[in-house]
C-alpha cells in the first residue's frame, strides 16, 4: 500500500490562491493589518465581473467585523469601497468572519505622494475627498477612529481617494469591545483631548473615552500635515518631546507653511484649523464644512496652484522629490488610465454583444410543428445539462474527500490546482525591501516543509509570493529576486475571548 499523505493544513493568515471562501475564490494576497488579512477574490460563477476585496479576520469570532459590515453597508460615498457582503469561514481553529468590498487598485496616500511631486491643488482635492468620506460616515452615526495615510488609497487611474479599513470603527449604540481607556487607533493621530482623558482616568476601572467626529477631523489634520510637509506634527503623548504645544494654552504645532513654503496660506489655515487644540474649533465637528473648505482651496485660481508641492533634489527625502522617480510614476499613472479606459471599453462591448445576442421576441402565432420541435430541443438541452452536472458533482465529490476518506468543508475547500503559497496580486513598485533573515523567526515552521507551496530557505519554511518581484512590500522578504513570507503553524482558538 502507498504511503498516506498528511492532511493539508491551511493557515488562516495565508489562504492559497484558488481557495474558496463562501462564494468567493482567492486570486491573491494583498496585505495584513492588526485585525484582518486582505485578499483579492472573484465571485465563483461570475468571474467576468472582475475582482473584489475580501477581508478575513485574524482572530476567530472577531466582533469587529460585524461592526465593520454594519458601517460599510450603510455608508453611501464614492470615496468608500462599496460593501458586497459578509460571512464566516469555518476552520479547525474556529469561525473567522469576513467582509467583501469593491477592489480598489491603488496606492496608500503617503506612498502615492512619495513617488510623485503633486501640486497643492491635488493634495487639497484628495483631502477633501477623505473629508467627504468622513461626512458620509458621520451621517449614519458612525466614526472611523483610525484615519491615517495608510488607510487611504489613491487610484492612479483617476486620482480618486478611498477611505478604507473600518475595523476600528464605531457607531451609535454599538457595544464596547475592549477594556482599554482609549479605543483602537494609531498613536500618532490621537487628539489632545483623548490624551487628556487618558491622563485623568488612568486608574479608573470602567472609564472609556467617548470618541467623536472631532477626533476623526484631528486625525485628518495630522494626515494633511504629513502629506504637505513629509513630517508629522509633534506627538500628543505627554511624555514625548514637543508635546507641550498641545497643552490648553499651547501654541499648537508649527504651521505647515513654515516647514514647506510652497503650502499656500489658504491650505495652511485649513490644516491648522483641523489641528486646533479645542475640539469645537475643528469645524464644529462637521466633516462637511471641512470638505467644503478644502474644495474651495482646490478650486482657487491662483497662478501657482499647479506648481509642485515639493522641491526637486537628487534623492527622495522629506520635502525633496527625485525627477526620475516622479517621471516613472507619471508613466505608470498614464498606463493605469489607459488600462482603465480599455477595461471600460471592453465592458461596454461585452454588454453590447449580450444585447445583440438576446433572443428576439416571438410572435404568439405558433404552429403545432413548431411547438413540437421546440419541446424536443428543450428536452435534449436538459438531458445534456444533467449529464454535465452529474460529471461536475462527481468531480467535486472526489475533490473534497481526503486520502483518508475524511470529508472537508464544501465551499471552503482548496481546488486541485491550487498551491498553499500566498500570492500578491498588485504590481506596484516599492522602495521597501527586507532581506531574508539568516535564521528562522521564533515560532516559524522548520523542515520538513511539507505544506503545499512551502520551500526551505536558511533553515525555515517559506511561501513564495507567486511572481511578485523584489523589492517587496508589506512584511515580505527578498530572496534572490523574489518575495517570500514565513510559514507559521495554524493558530489555535483563543481562550481569552474577544481580542
Amino acid at each position: 500500500m502507498g504511503k498516506k499523505r498528511p492532511k493539508q493544513e491551511v493557515d488562516p493568515l495565508f489562504l492559497p490562491v484558488g481557495m474558496r471562501v463562501g462564494e468567493w475564490r482567492v486570486q491573491g494576497w494583498r496585505g495584513r493589518g492588526a485585525y484582518g488579512t486582505l485578499y483579492r477574490v472573484e465571485r465563483v460563477g461570475q468571474e467576468a465581473a472582475g475582482s473584489f476585496a475580501l477581508k478575513l479576520a485574524t482572530h476567530p469570532r472577531d466582533e469587529r467585523f460585524e461592526r465593520e459590515a454594519w458601517l460599510l453597508s450603510r455608508i453611501q460615498s464614492p470615496h468608500v469601497p462599496r460593501f458586497l457582503g459578509q460571512g464566516v469561514w469555518e476552520h479547525a481553529c474556529g469561525a473567522f468572519p469576513y467582509v467583501v468590498m469593491d477592489w480598489v487598485e491603488g496606492e496608500t496616500l503617503y506612498e502615492w505622494a512619495e513617488r510623485r511631486n503633486p501640486t497643492w491643488r491635488q493634495a487639497a482635492r484628495l483631502l477633501a475627498q477623505v473629508a467627504r468620506a468622513l461626512e458620509a460616515t458621520h451621517a449614519v452615526g458612525g466614526l472611523h477612529r483610525d484615519v491615517k495615510g495608510e488607510n487611504v488609497l489613491v487610484r492612479p487611474a483617476d486620482g480618486r481617494a478611498f477611505l478604507t479599513d473600518f475595523g476600528a470603527g464605531h457607531y451609535r449604540g454599538a457595544a464596547t469591545l475592549t477594556t482599554k481607556l482609549l479605543p483602537p487607533g494609531t498613536p500618532a493621530y490621537r487628539s489632545p483631548e483623548a490624551r487628556g482623558f487618558l491622563r485623568v482616568f488612568l486608574r479608573h476601572p470602567t472609564a472609556h473615552y467617548p470618541a467623536s467626529a472631532c477626533d476623526d477631523l484631528f486625525a485628518l489634520g495630522v494626515m494633511a500635515y504629513r502629506l504637505v510637509t513629509d513630517e508629522y506634527p509633534p506627538s500628543t503623548r505627554p511624555e514625548e518631546s514637543g508635546s507641550e504645544v498641545w497643552s490648553a494654552n499651547g501654541p499648537g504645532p508649527r504651521p505647515p507653511r513654515e516647514l514647506n513654503p510652497r503650502v499656500p496660506l489658504e491650505l495652511d489655515a485649513v490644516i491648522q484649523r483641523l489641528l486646533a487644540i479645542a475640539p469645537e474649533e475643528r469645524f464644529g465637528g462637521r466633516a462637511r464644512d471641512a470638505a467644503e473648505a478644502l474644495e474651495q482651496v482646490a478650486e482657487s485660481a491662483e497662478a501657482e496652484a499647479e506648481g509642485p508641492l515639493f522641491f526637486w533634489g537628487d534623492e527622495q527625502r522629506p520635502r525633496l522629490r527625485a525627477p526620475g522617480s516622479v517621471r516613472r510614476a507619471e508613466l505608470q499613472d498614464a498606463s493605469a488610465r489607459e488600462r482603465a479606459l480599455r477595461g471600460a471599453g471592453a465592458r461596454s462591448e461585452a454588454e453590447a454583444h449580450r444585447e445583440q445576442a438576446a433572443p428576439q421576441r416571438w410572435e404568439p402565432v405558433w404552429g403545432v410543428e413548431m411547438a413540437v420541435a421546440l419541446l424536443g430541443l428543450l428536452l435534449a438541452a436538459l438531458s445534456v445539462a444533467l449529464l454535465y452536472r452529474g460529471q461536475g458533482l462527481a468531480g467535486m465529490a472526489s475533490a473534497i474527500v481526503s486520502p483518508k476518506g475524511e470529508r472537508v468543508a464544501v465551499g471552503d475547500s482548496i481546488t486541485p490546482s491550487a498551491t498553499l503559497a500566498p500570492m500578491r496580486s498588485h504590481e506596484l513598485p516599492s522602495a521597501i525591501g527586507l532581506a531574508l533573515p539568516e535564521k528562522p523567526f521564533p515560532g516559524q515552521r522548520t523542515p520538513p516543509c511539507t505544506r503545499y507551496g512551502e520551500v526551505e530557505i536558511r533553515g525555515g519554511c517559506w511561501y513564495r509570493l507567486g511572481d511578485a518581484p523584489a523589492p517587496c512590500k508589506e512584511d515580505a522578504y527578498d530572496w534572490r529576486g523574489a518575495c517570500y513570507l514565513p510559514s507559521y503553524p495554524p493558530r489555535r482558538p483563543s481562550a481569552s475571548g474577544t481580542p
